[in-house]
């Protein structure tokens, strides 16, 4: 096993350093450890709670979960732009496939990084930073926050993280979980009338909540309490942010219920896991208004703002997603929408759903014209719409707006 210094250039394919200066670069260079290491050979096992994470320079990797199913990270893909399986506990086990390079990124060791490089070392020198140019200085205050880990993130809503530990508990009931749910009689009464409602057509009604959760299963009611949860996380008492937010949660309400329906449509993903996906893909964007408004020129400048947060959303997203431990493809998700032409693998994923949600969503509407057309992406083509023409794909969806209209009523309960 030998160690090495990994060129600074390479370094900025990743995205844990896109934000970094060229001496913090230099600095993680010279000192983070790099391992060349064999094939067959194990970096990372199942429920590991180690805080090392892991980026893949050559080769290529093999992720193992639980249930045996396999997913392959080759170097210089989209998904090797990110750390290897970083959720901790770690849902999978990690093998080298043939001789590979490892960058390891030790406890830490990216805030000691930084602390030793020039943060003020930024491309944006602040004390030029005038009016013209308020976007630079969010962008700069956002970057340097996140990097020294000051960055307010939002929590996710109380309910949703204790029906999670709940569900956890393999000895958890359906009583339990509407024990939690009860809690709250505003969450509990949409469980209820989810249960009931046309989209999931269940034959028996659901008089009270346990009934509605078995009648919905663990899994369906765990993603609505968290879908139902998340409004909270789009409102604001200030006045400037309110019709930010509600501009905000109508576009993921359009987003999720498309996704929703695309998911039934293509065999092999859950509908109410898209459906949150869809909610959630924008959750960078509610910690970036937040931080905003503290910047009346930003708040008022539709141009400033959205250059605030097309730079940022994708970082930020990512964060709050690993904070509050969702899986790797919602982090995925939260950092490849609206990337149009991703194609990092001959399956369609979560973020491909998402995409073509977007697509569809466009349609008819000024922002088609800022994108590709429906059948020039990747994820068109893996997707069962893949397998009609563009026009017939979206009379698919057209006869599927019940389903559409269904979902947002679902959401606005």
């Amino acid at each position: 096993m030998e160690t090495e210094v990994v060129d600074a250039k390479r370094l900025k394919f990743f995205k844990p350093f896109h934000a970094l200066s060229d001496k913090q670069l230099d600095y993680i260079s010279v000192n983070a450890q790099v391992l060349n290491l064999p094939g067959g050979k194990v970096i990372l096992e199942l429920n590991s709670s180690s805080k090392d994470k892991f980026l893949l320079l050559e080769g290529s990797l093999k992720l193992t979960a639980f249930d045996d199913s396999e997913n392959i990270i080759r170097a210089d893909s989209e998904r090797a732009q990110s750390p290897v399986a970083q959720l901790r506990p770690s849902r999978y086990r990690v093998t080298t496939i043939e001789p590979c390079q490892i960058l390891v990124l030790k406890d830490d060791f990216l805030d000691t990084a930084i602390e030793q490089a020039d943060v003020s070392s930024y491309s944006i020198n602040e004390t030029q930073l005038d009016d013209e140019h308020e976007e630079d200085r969010v962008l700069y205050e956002l970057i340097l926050e996140l990097q020294q880990g000051n960055f307010v993130l939002p929590s996710m809503p109380s309910i949703a993280t204790r029906i999670r530990e709940v569900v956890a508990d393999e000895n958890s009931s359906a009583v339990d979980i509407a024990n939690v749910i009860l809690a709250d009689p505003a969450i509990a009464a949409k469980i209820i009338k989810a249960a009931n409602s046309a989209l999931y057509q269940r034959r028996k009604k659901a008089e009270d909540l346990k009934t509605a959760v078995v009648s919905l299963g663990t899994k369906v009611t765990v993603q609505l309490v968290t879908a139902f949860t998340l409004k909270e996380l789009f409102t604001s008492k200030n006045t400037m942010l309110t019709k930010h937010m509600c501009k905000l949660w109508e576009h993921s309400i359009e987003i999720a219920a498309i996704s929703f329906v695309l998911a039934k449509l293509t065999p092999g993903f859950n509908a109410e896991h898209a459906l949150l996906a869809g909610l959630i893909h924008d959750i960078g964007v509610v910690a970036i208004l937040n931080k905003a408004v503290e910047h009346t020129l930003i708040m008022d400048s539709e141009e400033h703002l959205d250059k605030v947060i097309k730079k940022m959303h994708a970082q930020v997203g990512s964060s709050i997603l690993s904070r509050w431990d969702f899986s790797e493809d919602f982090i995925e998700v939260a950092e490849e929408t609206e990337n149009w032409m991703r194609d990092s693998s001959d399956k369609a994923d979560l973020v491909d759903i998402i995409n073509m949600a977007h697509l569809h969503s466009y349609i008819g509407t000024p922002l088609q014209r800022g994108v590709p057309i429906i059948d020039q992406t990747p994820a068109f083509h893996k997707l069962a719409l893949g397998q009609l023409t563009p026009r017939l794909s979206i009379k698919v969806l057209e006869k599927a707006k019940e389903k559409v209209v269904q979902t947002k009523a679902l959401l606005h309960l």
